[in-house]
């Protein structure tokens, strides 16, 4: 880094999920850390019991002695802090500028995708970790295991969530790059899909000549982009029969998923290997798993070794989260916003639990998402008994002057073939299940504040039926 370790620095945002993790590594390197962000949560308290000092609230006495200032994407030019560190002449830099340094401390393992990425990241760490690489991790949520979404290792190795969302997961540098799969997001970024796609095989071809891009297959805007690629070592992973690493026979038990999977090495030739296990469930997560194993694989892991540790991930969180079960009454936590996630995680719920009524409350993330991927949000909710639409979260966005939610919950129950109608709060959740006989699940889906909706649900039930 080029920065002295004696300096300070100030991180704007530090709060979020992202810019703690990178305080927390620079604060494991050595270098004197602070920082301030809006309002208190889970991740500050978490910095602060690492003694990294944090302000509650934007103000220029925070940048008393400060060196060097870094930013979030979600901090605007306008803060205070970040106007007056620049018309005092403090270096100033996004998220984006210190991860790229420090991700060339290491050899790097770079996970990208639309979807999935979180997940796969946390798998690659779990099974290096327990396998003594001691790597470097930068994820972009909370690692069950851990309690942290980063964790500062000694070994050479360093795995990183790529952001897509802004282009900034082009500024990294990495001897492996993953990509779970392509999908029509973010496009207030990149204008068009065609942008999206283009960024996407940058960053597969710009992985060095002495390491790979493992890439899913299966997804078609992938398996387009990599047709056309001669110039990189491209691993393939998927369910189907033209993969390098493909995995078949998958079945559900006990909240599990058991496959088998061959392999084909560079000669070509195709090893089976039977009853990989893995604690998730759906097909997804299969895929994530298919990642994994072809990472470790490729950082010199037997494969015995790779069986042997995947099977005791403990998750991520917001990921199909337990959040607790009263009665008969399961309730289930997360994060899934986007339309292909949503219709993932339904599928492998029901599959899990084919004999459980299903309800899912849904709070919908950006009016501008809803917008464009209408017809996509309509149909992802057919493997639910029953979906509860809440308010859309905005995230700052201003409501568009025809946008209707009743458009939205008329659509759900016609395109999706099931019962659709509006979450008021949780009182109209314990109304519904009323309505059901035997074990039902509950899940809370969305990017928002609807976590704290199922916790809160949660404790509402135990005063209603304990």
């Amino acid at each position: 880094m080029k920065i002295n370790k004696k300096q300070l620095i100030h991180i704007i945002g530090i709060g979020g999920i992202g810019m703690s993790g990178i305080a927390e590594i620079l604060n494991g390197l050595g270098y004197s850390v602070q920082g301030s962000d809006v309002s208190l949560n889970p991740n500050i308290l978490r910095l602060r019991a690492k003694k990294i000092r944090v302000f509650i609230g934007h103000s220029l006495k925070n940048l008393k002695d400060v060196n060097l200032v870094v930013y979030s994407s979600a901090i605007k030019q306008s803060n205070i802090e970040l106007k007056f560190a620049k018309s005092k002449s403090i270096p100033s830099i996004p998220r984006s500028n210190i991860l790229s340094q420090l991700v060339s401390l290491k050899k790097t393992i770079a996970v990208s995708g639309s979807h999935g990425k979180t997940t796969t990241t946390s798998l690659i760490a779990s099974v290096l970790s327990k396998s003594n690489y001691r790597p470097t991790i930068i994820n972009g949520g909370i690692i069950n295991e851990y309690g942290t979404n980063t964790r500062l290792g000694s070994g050479k190795w360093m795995v990183v969530e790529a952001d897509e969302s802004d282009s900034t997961f082009l500024e990294l540098s990495s001897t492996i790059s993953v990509v779970t799969n392509i999908d029509e997001e973010h496009l207030d970024h990149y204008k068009s899909f065609s942008n999206l796609k283009k960024s996407f095989n940058k960053f597969i071809t710009q992985v060095p000549f002495y390491g790979c891009a493992i890439v899913c297959n299966d997804n078609s805007h992938i398996r387009k982009i990599i047709s056309n690629i001669t110039t990189t070592k491209i691993i393939k992973y998927g369910l189907n029969n033209d993969n390098d690493i493909r995995a078949m026979n998958i079945r559900t038990k006990d909240n599990k998923t058991i496959f088998d999977i061959f392999i084909k090495d560079e000669k070509k030739k195709i090893k089976k290997y039977k009853n990989f296990s893995i604690p998730l469930v759906g097909k997804y997560n299969v895929l994530n798993a298919l990642a994994t194993i072809a990472v470790a694989l490729n950082t010199g892991l037997k494969i015995s070794q790779i069986k042997k540790t995947i099977t005791s991930f403990k998750g991520v969180d917001r990921r199909l989260t337990h959040v607790g079960t009263v009665k008969n009454i399961e309730i289930i936590d997360d994060y899934a916003h986007h339309p292909t996630e949503i219709s993932n995680v339904l599928l492998g719920m029901k599959e899990s639990r084919p004999s459980n009524n299903l309800i899912a409350v849904f709070q919908p993330h950006r009016f501008s998402r809803i917008v464009s991927l209408k017809k996509e949000f309509s149909a992802a909710f057919s493997s639910s008994d029953h979906v509860m639409v809440a308010e859309v979260y905005s995230a700052g966005e201003k409501k568009p002057r025809n946008f209707k939610l009743d458009d939205l919950v008329k659509n759900i129950a016609s395109k999706s073939k099931t019962k659709s109608s509006y979450y008021i709060d949780n009182n109209s959740i314990l109304d519904l299940v009323d309505q059901f006989s035997g074990k039902t699940s509950i899940i809370f889906l969305g990017a928002g504040n609807v976590t704290k909706w199922a916790y809160d649900f949660y404790s509402t039930l135990k005063r209603a039926y304990e």
